[in-house]
């Protein structure tokens, strides 16, 4: 597994110093989708930014969709390598409009060109106590009413990097995730995407 040497020395070199809230847009086929990238999670968003700066967002699309789930974006899953890993920055709950970083095959590590944002379905108490009795996860007060109020996926609470959340344009995501698709997850209807960073 190799890190990005380019991105790793201008880490180092800058301490990957970025505005804050910095905010960005996917340009899609059906629309746009803005973005807050969160300052708490400095490592994959200085990587989404520096991205999308150098022209490395211009070729993604979204290649699985799932209504009341997620939609998938990044390039074409067989030119997906997981060359490029981040270190997990896990500290949010999964909800509804959240940025999140899929990860690198099955291990902890985040993929560093791999995203997804999710759609999930409002939550109940029964529900997260079925999540709790099923697994090892445990939910605080706090997390219970976020999940109840905006939904999200807590089967996968604590697994997955939250670095960013959707602040404009979620009716684009939930047109994207409501598009037929074939077997695979994969939208019949190509829909591509260009990221932009805000100044």
């Amino acid at each position: 597994m190799r890190f990005w040497p380019v991105f790793s020395f201008l880490c180092f070199l800058f301490s990957c110093q970025t505005e804050k809230n910095a905010q960005a847009i996917l340009h899609t086929t059906l629309g746009d989708i803005r973005l807050r990238l969160f300052d708490s999670t400095p490592r994959h968003r200085d990587n989404f930014i520096f991205l999308t700066e150098n022209n490395s967002s211009d070729t993604l699309l979204f290649y699985r969709i799932e209504r009341d789930f997620a939609i998938q974006f990044g390039p074409e899953p067989d030119e997906l390598t997981h060359d490029f890993v981040l270190e997990p920055e896990i500290e949010k709950p999964l909800l509804t409009g959240s940025l999140v970083a899929a990860k690198a095959d099955s291990l902890p590590l985040s993929d560093g060109t791999d995203f997804f944002i999710i759609l999930g379905r409002p939550q109940t108490d029964a529900s997260l106590d079925e999540v709790e009795q099923k697994t090892s996860i445990r939910f605080s007060q706090k997390e219970r009413e976020q999940y109840k109020k905006y939904g999200g996926l807590p089967q996968l609470h604590g697994q997955y990097t939250v670095f960013g959340e959707v602040v404009a344009g979620l009716e684009t995501a939930q047109k994207i995730a409501a598009l037929p698709r074939n077997e695979s997850g994969r939208p019949l209807q190509e829909v591509k995407v260009w990221a932009e960073i805000l100044p």
